[in-house]
């Protein structure tokens, strides 16, 4: 099986050497930033978070994995229930505290509670590896909105999977 990687970035933003050409948004920690002389808000940054779990969900659903396991954690939980309790953004975040407790090495995720393990992952709060070995299923979350996915999946299933989420396959 082949990693891919699911972006938000537009392959014609590359350069030859796979470098990405435009100033564009990484992180959610940029909303309130201009670029290309529109401010990037709230609002943009849920659209994308929401294109990526339902590409998640979609490749879930396709590979009939029902839950993924997590196999790598990187997570303060401290630190994060701090940062929560004093974000500009405490009424979207707060609801994740109750995530938390899933977060836990060889736990499994059910299909059901991935929405908020994902939005953990894309907000920068947890580090993850999931994998669902029977249905030969992995997902890597990785800086600046590259996730990495490797699965048992035909590359035209997984191309129109991450088309419709509105993303990108493989842009470089």
């Amino acid at each position: 099986m082949d990693w891919h990687e699911i972006v938000k970035y537009s392959p014609k933003n590359y350069d030859n050497n796979g470098a990405y050409k435009i100033d564009e948004w990484t992180s959610r920690s940029d909303i309130g930033k201009c670029y290309n002389g529109k401010v990037f808000t709230l609002d943009d940054y849920l659209k994308v978070e929401q294109q990526y779990i339902d590409a998640v969900l979609s490749i879930m659903s396709a590979t009939e994995s029902k839950f993924l396991t997590i196999n790598y954690l990187e997570i303060n939980k401290d630190d994060i229930i701090e940062h929560i309790k004093s974000s500009k953004f405490y009424d979207i975040d707060s609801p994740l505290l109750q995530s938390l407790s899933l977060l836990k090495e060889n736990n499994r995720i059910s299909y059901e509670q991935m929405s908020c393990v994902i939005r953990l992952c894309l907000r920068e709060f947890a580090y993850l590896e999931l994998s669902n070995n029977e249905h030969k299923l992995k997902i890597e979350f990785g800086y600046d909105y590259y996730l990495r996915v490797s699965c048992s999946l035909d590359n035209t299933v997984l191309q129109s999977i991450v088309d419709k989420a509105g993303l990108y396959l493989d842009p470089r």
